[in-house]
């Protein structure tokens, strides 16, 4: 019986519905002699660590909101801090580790420290990849040396859709990206398919937010800043050399509420949007529509509001959907197109469960 330790950072609803994936498929991998094995699970106050690995019944329990871990420890980031979250996982873990982190938190060092411990790592969290270049670097340099553990991120540009490894291959397979353009956010595609249907932009947030569709400030979806992340994941992926601040995205905020509480920028955003619902209308007399995505080549990024014409790829997409049209020297007349789900709980836990699989396969 191989034997694969995991534990899991974030108990959210992503965390959550991973420790469901990882109890559902335990019974059906152990038949195949692999015995996945959570030792930890880790909240933002709490942090259960088992060395050994946890009871069945308690990781369901977990998933399935039925238990909680006791608050045990208080302070900055995930149980008390990364520093004591690794000291702990250290104590429970074994050799072939895998950690996964499923959070948003923005320390930037913790990926690199925990590949230097030998540690497999899996990351829905954009934010340790998107870090300044020095913390980047140093997880490449952790990835790529002898004997290396593994680094998977496909999760973190477009959660269950195979965006990175599909990318990887072809790189590795001796193809060259010529260009991927691609709409990554759900909330923005709703929201713009919203208001091609007539719904003024501030209703369209309002419903959007009502749904769940968006974080709870609703500004940082329309910020941009998200969609950033991810195109900045790729142009890194092709080699460029950016920092996020080199990426401007165009910002649906308008600046008069950027420092209003959400409760007055919702109230008070029907009267700064009337630009945006007068662009919607203008478009629509031309059979166009409007559309933000992101467009990465080897040597460049672009992120905003595009106008496209109905009847194309990106112009038929409709509500959260993502969609990634990437062409290369082997994918040029006939571009590839990936799309499905870009969000959700269960597709992003299924990203991170593939990607975890993958390194235990390498």
């Amino acid at each position: 019986m191989k034997l694969v330790p995991i534990a899991v950072i974030g108990k959210g609803n992503v965390g959550k519905a991973f420790l469901r994936q990882v109890a559902e498929a335990r019974p059906r991998f152990r038949e195949r002699g692999l015995d996945l094995r959570v030792t930890a699970v880790v909240g933002k106050s709490a942090g259960l660590y088992v060395q050994g690995g946890i009871p069945d019944a308690t990781i369901e329990d977990l998933a399935n909101g039925r238990a909680k871990i006791e608050k045990t420890r208080t302070g900055d980031g995930p149980a008390g801090g990364w520093d004591e979250v690794t000291a702990n996982i250290a104590a429970a873990g074994a050799l072939g580790q895998v950690v996964v982190d499923a959070t948003a938190e923005d320390d930037a060092r913790v990926h690199a420290e925990w590949l230097k411990r030998g540690w497999n790592v899996v990351t829905a969290n954009k934010r340790p990849i998107t870090g300044p270049l020095l913390h980047y670097d140093a997880i490449l340099a952790g990835r790529d040396r002898p004997e290396a553990p593994g680094y998977r991120y496909e999760a973190t540009v477009g959660a269950g859709l195979p965006i990175i490894s599909t990318l990887q291959d072809m790189l590795a397979t001796g193809d060259e990206v010529i260009e991927v353009r691609a709409a990554v956010s759900g909330t923005l595609g709703f929201l713009f398919s919203s208001c091609e249907e007539g719904v003024p932009f501030s209703a369209a947030v309002a419903e959007a937010k009502s749904r769940g569709y968006t974080e709870p400030d609703p500004r940082e979806d329309l910020s941009g800043a998200d969609v950033a992340r991810k195109a900045l994941i790729l142009a890194r992926l092709f080699g460029q050399r950016k920092e996020l601040k080199d990426i401007p995205a165009e910002s649906l905020v308008p600046p008069e509420l950027e420092g209003a509480t959400v409760e007055e920028f919702l109230r008070e955003l029907g009267g700064h949007s009337r630009a945006i619902d007068d662009r919607f209308r203008a478009v629509a007399r031309r059979k166009h529509t409007l559309r933000y995505l992101m467009a990465v080549t080897p040597s460049d990024v672009r992120v905003g509001i595009e106008e496209v014409p109905v009847g194309t790829a990106f112009g038929a997409r409709k509500g959260p959907e993502n969609m990634f049209i990437i062409r290369t020297r082997r994918y040029n007349a006939l571009p590839l197109v990936i799309r499905g789900p870009g969000a959700g709980a269960e597709v992003t836990a299924a990203g991170i469960f593939a990607d975890v699989l993958r390194i235990i396969r390498h």
